[in-house]
């Protein structure tokens, strides 16, 4: 599949464009897409040369044109407030991108029932650079070749058959560069109780973990496997290995992680849809 949108056709409404949506737009500059065919409603977002920013939802149909793409971009919490204004110029001919957390693809339906689909996509930060991954679930007469287009300069896309296992995701994949980048600060910081200067350890932790990730998706070996051809009998390696393996520890805290992550985003679904 080609990851160039040149030749994309269609115009978007982001509406918010926060961290996410804006890594996302970014890449999607940097693969061609023309910014004229983009129109942002957000008072916040950086300008972007060449696209039309809008300030507030006065006029959606200014701030639309003639988007036949629209992606929710804004703050969960604010779902009920925008498709109060925005619903009515979701009509079947539009494709209703969401990468609200929490926000479930049912929820989508009864607040945008005339979209000819609505797309659910959980991308990560990674996407900014093309290396992110977009788990994508929809529903309605969705075109999934051209869905698959838009996403494929932001990097892996992992299709689910729907959205049942979406807040885990949106835990794992979602929020997982905000715990790698901890890991790595951790990391970091007892290299530097040891003994490493500061930018050493942050320069040794950032490559470690980078070329220990690049390996295993090269490899196409398991982290088990790999782990066998560092650590030795009775070595260095095996020593710190222990430690990390004793009592399940580790993995009962990155469970205790996720699990956190996955709940809170179930609590924000039950804020959109006003149940709390």
């Amino acid at each position: 599949m080609t990851k160039s949108l040149a030749n994309f056709t269609g115009r978007m409404l982001l509406v918010g464009c926060g961290n996410m949506a804006g890594a996302m737009l970014d890449r999607w500059l940097q693969a061609g897409l023309d910014p004229s065919a983009v129109a942002i409603v957000d008072p916040f977002a950086q300008p972007r040369a060449g696209i039309g920013h809008f300030g507030s939802t006065a006029d959606w149909k200014a701030a639309g044109g003639a988007a036949d793409w629209i992606m929710l971009g804004m703050k969960p919490q604010q779902l009920g407030e925008v498709a109060a204004d925005l619903a009515p110029i979701v009509t079947d001919d539009i494709h209703l991108l969401s990468i609200l957390a929490g926000v479930s693809l049912a929820d989508l339906a009864q607040r945008f029932p005339d979209a000819r689909a609505q797309v659910r996509i959980l991308p990560n930060l990674a996407a900014r650079i093309g290396a992110g991954v977009s788990a994508v679930a929809s529903l309605g007469d969705s075109d999934a070749a051209a869905v698959d287009a838009l996403l494929a300069p932001l990097g892996t896309i992992v299709a689910l058959a729907d959205d049942m296992t979406m807040d885990l995701v949106t835990a794992f994949t979602g929020s997982g560069p905000a715990f790698v980048f901890r890991l790595i600060e951790s990391y970091a910081a007892a290299g530097e109780r040891l003994g490493l200067s500061p930018d050493d350890a942050l320069k040794l932790a950032t490559a470690t973990f980078g070329g220990a990730t690049a390996l295993l998706a090269e490899s196409g070996e398991k982290p088990g496997a790999l782990i066998a051809q560092v650590a030795s009998k009775g070595g260095t390696t095996q020593a710190g290995l222990d430690v990390l393996d004793s009592d399940g520890q580790l993995a009962a805290l990155l469970t205790n992680v996720l699990r956190a992550a996955r709940d809170r985003g179930r609590e924000l679904a039950d804020i959109a849809r006003g149940d709390a």
